[in-house]
C-alpha cells in the first residue's frame, strides 16, 4: 500500500512543481494532449477490433474519429502556442505560474488514472496480493480509484464500438 501511495504522493509533487514552474498555458497544453492522446490510442484500439471482427463500420468510424483527433491535436498546439506567448507578458506570467500550479494537480491525477485503468485492466501482484487490492486499502487512493472519470470515458467510448 505504502508503495503505491509514495509513487502517487511522488507524481503530485513532480507535477505541482513542473506547473508552478511552466505555468497554466503550458501545462494544460499537455494536459489536453495527454487526453488526446489517450482517446487516440482507444479508436487505434477500436479500429484493430474492428478490423480482426470485420466490422467494416466500427472500422469506418474510428477511423475517422481517429484523423478527426489528429487534426485537433494539431489546431490545440497551434492554439497553446500562441497562448503561450501572450502569457509571458509581466502581470500575466506570475498569473500564469500560480494557475499552473493547480493545472500540475489536475495533470497528476489524469496520470494517476491513465495507471489505475492499466492497472484495473491487468491483474499484477506486488508482495503475493494484487495491487488493486492494495489500492482500495488506502482512502485517498480509493477515491482517485472510484471517480477515475478517464477510465469510465473509455469504457463508454468502448462499449459504443462493441
Amino acid at each position: 500500500m505504502y508503495i503505491v501511495l509514495i509513487i502517487v504522493a511522488a507524481i503530485y509533487i513532480w507535477r505541482i512543481f513542473k506547473g508552478s514552474r511552466n505555468g497554466l498555458i503550458d501545462e494544460v497544453g499537455a494536459l489536453a494532449d495527454i487526453v488526446i492522446v489517450s482517446v487516440a490510442v482507444v479508436a487505434g484500439i477500436v479500429m484493430i477490433e474492428s478490423i480482426l471482427g470485420k466490422n467494416l463500420i466500427g472500422f469506418l468510424v474510428a477511423g475517422i474519429i481517429l484523423l478527426i483527433i489528429l487534426i485537433a491535436r494539431k489546431l490545440i498546439r497551434i492554439l497553446f502556442c500562441s497562448l503561450g506567448l501572450v502569457a509571458k507578458l509581466p502581470f500575466l506570467n506570475g498569473l500564469n505560474k500560480f494557475l499552473g500550479l493547480l493545472a500540475g494537480i489536475m495533470e497528476a491525477t489524469v496520470i494517476i488514472w491513465v495507471g489505475f485503468a492499466v492497472i484495473s485492466c491487468l491483474n499484477i501482484p506486488v508482495n503475493g496480493k494484487p495491487l488493486l487490492e492494495l489500492i482500495t486499502v488506502n482512502r485517498f487512493l480509493d477515491f482517485l480509484y472510484r471517480h477515475n472519470l478517464l477510465y469510465n470515458f473509455i469504457q463508454r467510448v468502448i462499449g459504443i464500438f462493441l
